[in-house]
């Protein structure tokens, strides 16, 4: 390096050394001034929509600043349908984001103030309180597109605004609630708790030695669900009717609530009644104007497709004793199959009480079900009157060849839902102290129901079918079962024997042989108790050697009674002990 240069490079040096600290301090007031603004737009965008005022600052780079945090979560409203601009009404806290489309693009959030008052930068104000959501929108945009020529310019709702509701009457919390544009009457009763007649409580009581716990109603007056009072600031009001909102989800009978309304919920007065084929008898409240169609609605409609045949309104008379009968369907009508359509229009009175009929048998579709050994098994219509066992067994495809026609049988479950009171009765007096209190013939009908096949029909098939007896073709009812079981090839002996088991039928063997398969009877054998149970009929036969046995029969050999000797001597000389005794006190009288 080149002596004139020297003092050059040390300049050089001092200017960038005296440099360093200076620009440290500009690269630590660059980051401060990074920070500060990334603290000033995350504050910035936390700004509720609730305070937007839609002036020019709330927008930072060319996008509209919307809400986030907490606040957004008052935002999120439920819906149950979208807004309808010709009768969403606006007011105060409702927010609207006003968009300019062109050569460039800018968006604004433009708040309802408490006034009433939309202020839409370098637009104006404009008073937008009680109109509908369709006559603020064309008033600001009107204006709007005059400041604003050849650009395209829309304006949305962005979200609703929050206000105060008052819930009072028969309703558990009356006082003030906060809703939205979207909230409903029905919403708001339930938030106040609900109806008082709903309301429910719990008490214990001592029945028998046990405790039960038990309901009953806390305020048994009715409330008014058809009549409740929707009061609106402008003193107008509307009745709503929930019951009919309930039965038919009409959502006119639930409107929206407004601003500053009141709802009130009273009791009711005045009552009408439906019964008979209806899907949901009993009581309802009247409103004037109701009618028989009105009734049918809040009573769930009619039950089944059956045309009517009785529908008749009874009617107290003016004296408020006596009652009349109006008909609704003549002898006429019958013919004609009457709907409910029909009669919807006659109007009601308060205390009517309307009573229809309609036919049971109506189209009915009675089946029978087939099962066990037939070559279609299932389920079968039937034609009442007309079908019957052998008709059905045809339709099934008739019987396969494992078939035993001795043991199918036919049941009717209508008779084995029949309770037999005395078997009831006899069944309880079994549990509580067992046979001893009973008589001996009550004794023999429990064991005798005991062992009957409850709803078997006394048919036999076997001759029936292979004999031709049409005295066993019986007609066939809805929910009859036909069962027809394999043929078993088999002989069941059980109880007190050698070599107790199955054994191989043998067509024409007879107990005896049956008795020397098993190996005889064993040492504790009753012999004098055996029996021979039919597999046909389920009888018991007393046990002879030289009987017939068929495939399915079964030999059951009761164990000997155990007796305890020693007590039996005991007892039997105290006895004879006691009866000398008083023979010998006899003779000496």
């Amino acid at each position: 390096m080149t002596p004139r240069y020297r003092p050059l490079l040390a300049a050089l040096s001092l200017l960038a050394a005296s440099a360093l600290p200076l620009l440290a301090q500009s690269q630590n007031d660059l980051e401060q001034l990074i920070d500060e603004a990334q603290a000033e737009e995350e504050d910035l965008m936390q700004l509720p929509g609730a305070e937007a005022a839609g002036a020019g600052k709330e927008v930072l780079s060319g996008r509209a600043r919307l809400p986030k945090g907490e606040e957004v979560e008052r935002l999120r409203i439920s819906q149950d349908q979208q807004v309808d601009p010709d009768t969403y009404v606006v007011g105060p806290g409702d927010v609207f984001e006003l968009y300019i489309w062109g050569e460039w693009n800018r968006s604004y959030l433009v708040q309802v103030d408490p006034e009433g008052n939309a202020i839409v930068p370098t637009v104006g104000s404009f008073p937008v309180a009680s109109q509908t959501l369709a006559q603020a929108k064309e008033q600001i945009l009107a204006r709007t597109r005059g400041k604003y020529p050849r650009v395209d310019i829309t304006l949305t709702l962005t979200s609703m605004r929050y206000f105060t509701v008052y819930l009072t009457g028969a309703v558990l919390d009356e006082g003030s609630f906060i809703a939205h544009p979207n909230t409903r009457v029905s919403d708001l009763i339930e938030r106040g708790g609900g109806f008082l007649d709903d309301l429910t409580g719990t008490f214990e009581e001592t029945v028998a030695g046990m405790k039960i716990t038990r309901q009953r109603q806390l305020r048994p007056q009715p409330t008014a669900r058809r009549s409740i009072q929707l009061i609106h600031r402008d003193g107008t009001a509307e009745s709503v009717d929930l019951e009919m909102f309930r039965s038919t989800g009409e959502v006119r009978h639930n409107p929206y609530v407004r601003m500053g309304d009141v709802i009130h919920v009273q009791y009711r007065t005045q009552d009408i009644f439906a019964y008979g084929s209806v899907n949901r008898e009993g009581v309802q409240e009247y409103r004037p104007g109701d009618t028989v169609g009105t009734l049918f609605s809040l009573a769930g409609g009619v039950s089944g497709d059956a045309p009517l045949e009785v529908a008749e309104i009874w009617r107290f008379k003016e004296d408020g004793r006596t009652s009349e009968i109006i008909p609704l369907i003549t002898a006429e009508d019958v013919a004609r199959q009457v709907r409910a359509a029909d009669i919807a229009g006659m109007p009601l009175e308060p205390k009517d009480m309307l009573f229809v009929r309609s036919r049971s048998d109506w189209q009915q579709t009675p089946t029978v079900y087939v099962q066990g050994e037939v070559r279609y098994r299932g389920r079968y219509r039937i034609v009442l009157g007309q079908t019957r066992v052998r008709d059905i067994v045809e339709q099934a495809g008739g019987f396969t060849e494992r078939a035993s026609l001795p043991e199918a049988r036919l049941m009717r479950a209508k008779a084995r839902a029949i309770k037999d009171p005395e078997y009831q009765r006899l069944l309880l007096l079994q549990g509580v102290s067992g046979l001893a209190d009973m008589s001996p013939e009550d004794r023999a009908y429990l064991k005798t129901k005991g062992r009957e096949e409850r709803g078997r029909l006394a048919v036999d098939f076997q001759r029936l079918f292979e004999g031709g007896e049409e005295s066993q073709n019986v007609l066939l009812e809805g929910g009859d079962v036909v069962f027809v079981p394999e043929r078993r090839r088999t002989v069941s002996l059980s109880g007190q024997l050698k070599k107790a088991g199955l054994l191989n039928f043998e067509e024409g063997r007879r107990v005896a042989y049956y008795l020397d398969q098993a190996g005889g009877f064993s040492w504790n054998a009753d012999k004098g108790g055996a029996r021979l149970i039919r597999a046909r009929t389920g009888e018991r036969e007393q046990l002879d050697r030289n009987t017939l046995v068929e495939a399915g029969d079964e030999i059951w050999v009761p164990e000997k009674e155990y007796r305890n000797w020693w007590t039996f001597t005991q007892s039997t000389m105290r006895t004879v002990a006691e009866t000398l005794t008083l023979i010998l006190l006899v003779r000496a009288i």
